[in-house]
């Protein structure tokens, strides 16, 4: 859950360029190319591949990302609006010309890359950004993201690579004169989809709004794969390659231990803490990234019906009790001490029977916001800790890293 939905502004139908050379030598141009002291190329022709390292799209349904010598074009669909719309990033290597606005790039964003200054809303990009050692980037942070400096070890440790970094604002209210004065050349912020409008208003504003829309995709290692994206302002595909092949043979590792050891399972995710947002019960359907985990791993979701949203939705008393009461075991995404909270305050919730039995997992109290952030970048993390609860047998003194069983 987030604040209250705002309305859409009127995207600008302007090409905007965000420029600034590297501070550090970029080790993936090719070759035969000289680079200055930034990192810039310095002797440039026409005709050669800049990019040695590339990435190619193997799971995502909403990204994908084209080479062409000096530049690369990054055509991501626009999860808000539902026009299908695309948003076109084009990042063109420091030191080589600006490619022309025109045709299919006359609305893009422009973006020279390696990218050296940057600011994060979306906790999901921080993860990424940090796992691919990038953090001494970042200039601006959401006011939210700072604030968890002061509570997880995680973000502290984020913040303190990278310096000290000026709150921009929230989500869509941000501060454009701090910013503008940060000269950031792209602000890494979270696309959640239909009825939001973090990105439009953003780039409505003249700001060089980046969506990262990993969870409006409807598969996990989709999501995991959006760290390629990322990677591709920094001139760091290698890396980001090599992470995403590792999570994804982690991810098929589990799968393949618990396929077929839980097709009996009724289960359901679901958050129940009013401190967190949720009025009563606000549960995911068939139509998310977890719902689809779910049926991946073969059970049933038990919210799954008149739940198409890829956000989920709200349950009042009366049709949660009547949708949820055949559920066997339950998933809560609040940390373990909300939930237990809420539980000894609310007598409806023992109408549930995995609450009744305390059959359920929930998230961890000390890092809960570092998992948060990672969770939808760790997919395998999040699948193990999901087989640990459903099926803990398959997995024999394996603690949850990120949700753990009710005491």
């Amino acid at each position: 859950m987030r604040r209250p939905i705002r309305s859409i502004a009127a995207l600008l139908a302007l090409p905007i360029a965000f420029t600034a050379c590297g501070s550090a030598s970029d080790d993936s141009t090719p070759p035969g190319s000289r680079t200055n002291a930034n990192g810039c190329v310095t002797d440039y022709v026409e005709g050669r591949d800049y990019f040695a390292d590339k990435s190619t799209v193997e799971e995502s349904e909403l990204w994908d990302v084209t080479y062409h010598d000096s530049y690369k074009t990054i055509t991501l669909t626009d999860t808000e609006n539902a026009r299908g719309d695309k948003l076109v990033y084009v990042l063109y290597q420091c030191g080589t010309p600006k490619p022309p606005a025109t045709g299919d790039l006359a609305n893009a964003l422009f973006v020279q890359v390696p990218a050296t200054n940057v600011s994060v809303t979306s906790f999901n990009a921080l993860a990424m950004v940090d796992r691919l050692g990038k953090n001494d980037t970042i200039t601006g942070l959401s006011g939210q993201l700072l604030a968890n400096g002061e509570k997880d070890q995680w973000y502290a440790g984020v913040i303190d690579d990278a310096g000290k970094p000026m709150s921009i604002g929230e989500y869509t209210d941000l501060n454009r004169e701090a910013i503008l004065g940060l000269q950031n050349q792209i602000i890494l912020m979270s696309g959640f989809g239909k009825g939001f409008d973090d990105i439009t208003n953003a780039r409505a504003a003249e700001l060089p709004g980046v969506s990262v829309s990993n969870r409006m995709e409807r598969h996990a290692l989709a999501s995991a794969e959006w760290v390629k994206m990322v990677a591709a302002f920094y001139n760091e595909e290698a890396a980001a390659n090599a992470e995403f092949n590792s999570i994804k043979t982690r991810f098929n590792n589990v799968m393949t231990t618990i396929s077929g050891k839980v097709d009996k399972r009724t289960v359901g995710y679901l958050c129940i803490a009013a401190e967190r947002g949720c009025e009563f019960i606000y549960a995911h359907g068939n139509e998310t990234l977890v719902g689809r985990l779910f049926a991946q791993f073969g059970a049933t979701n038990v919210f799954a019906p008149n739940n198409d949203e890829l956000n989920g939705r709200a349950y009042d008393l009366e049709e949660s009790i009547g949708t949820g009461t055949d559920a066997d075991f339950l998933i809560v995404y609040d940390p373990m001490s909300a939930t237990l909270n809420t539980l000894k305050s609310d007598e409806r919730m023992m109408r549930f029977q995995p609450f009744a039995e305390k059959n359920f997992i929930a998230g961890v109290d000390k890092n809960f916001e570092e998992c948060r952030a990672k969770t939808y970048l760790d997919v395998d993390v999040l699948i193990r800790d999901f087989a640990l609860g459903l099926a803990p047998d398959l997995f024999p003194e394996t603690q949850g890293t990120c949700f753990v069983r009710s005491p």
